[in-house]
């Protein structure tokens, strides 16, 4: 019942869309105005995967982007990468984006066009709730290249399983989180997602725990730890303040703060920002080794 909710929740996301900013290119300038800045950086691309659906992983993007921004303000952005079912806008409270990512991927709009500014300092590239047409073989690397060059951080919301979509998505990130639950069809899917991930030769960060009830019919923890062999970063617990916020379109760690939820989420995030700190260490180490 609980994944019901939050479905039903993200129908009505409509009823307050305050938060979001209508103006385009990064900084909520003029459009194109900081676009055409050339920035020296090389963003990274951080996936969040789910072999399967409903596992709260357009939640934790929402979220994980949302409290990052509160660092790394106008230098986050998040990317509906889920061409056929995009709610990632909807948690945001966008409902009707004037250009999304399937205008991009179609060649009808560029990127810069597409994105859209929070006034809380993150950035979207949402998709279309109506699209319906047949999706074949798509190509994300040239638009993830030009946000590379802008953004310290660019996550992306994919879609479950591994069709066409999901694997456009697999070639071009970084690192990827593996979102899932303690029941057996979703620790399933995410092992499923590590021998994706291994084929692809793509490291995994590690995984996020949602909707977390502590109840007799979920896998303990402990023999989770055990079968996936992989760190678990973050516990998420179920938290009826998530639903509200998506009937709000606010990501819970800025509608909630102190819920439980909000609580797990900023944790997470402050995990992400120590280990981009470290990934950046280590690349400046590389960068003075090979002028040597």
């Amino acid at each position: 019942m609980h994944i019901l909710c939050i479905f039903l929740g993200i129908t009505i996301t409509f009823l307050n869309m305050g938060f979001v900013t209508q103006k385009y290119g990064p900084g909520g300038g003029k459009r194109g105005e900081l676009w055409r800045i050339e920035m020296k950086k090389k963003g990274v691309v951080l996936g969040t995967f789910s072999a399967k659906g409903g596992v709260g992983k357009t939640t934790t993007v929402a979220n994980l982007g949302a409290s990052i921004a509160q660092k790394l303000r106008n230098r986050v952005i998040v990317v509906e990468t889920n061409m056929t079912a995009s709610n990632l806008g909807l948690h945001l409270g966008i409902l009707d984006p004037p250009v999304v990512i399937q205008d991009v991927i179609f060649g009808k709009n560029k990127i810069e066009e597409a994105i859209l500014t929070t006034e809380y300092g993150l950035h979207i590239v949402a998709g279309t709730v109506a699209f319906t047409e047949e999706l074949g073989s798509i190509n994300l690397m040239p638009i993830l290249d030009l946000l590379r060059k802008r953004y310290d951080l660019i996550i992306l919301d994919s879609a479950p399983g591994f069709a066409l979509e999901v694997i456009a998505s697999m070639r071009c990130v970084d690192e990827l989180l593996v979102v899932c639950q303690l029941q057996v069809p979703a620790i399933a899917g995410t092992l499923q997602s590590f021998r994706f991930a291994e084929k692809y030769k793509v490291p995994v960060l590690g995984v996020v725990m949602t909707q977390v009830m502590g109840k007799r019919f979920e896998i303990p923890l402990s023999e989770v730890r055990k079968t996936l062999k992989w760190p678990i970063l973050a516990v998420i617990p179920e938290d009826d303040m998530v639903k509200e916020s998506i009937t709000r379109g606010i990501p819970v760690v800025l509608y909630a703060p102190e819920s439980s939820a909000a609580v797990e989420y900023r944790k997470l995030a402050q995990l992400v920002l120590n280990h981009l700190k470290i990934r950046k260490k280590r690349g400046k180490a590389r960068t003075r080794g090979r002028k040597r």
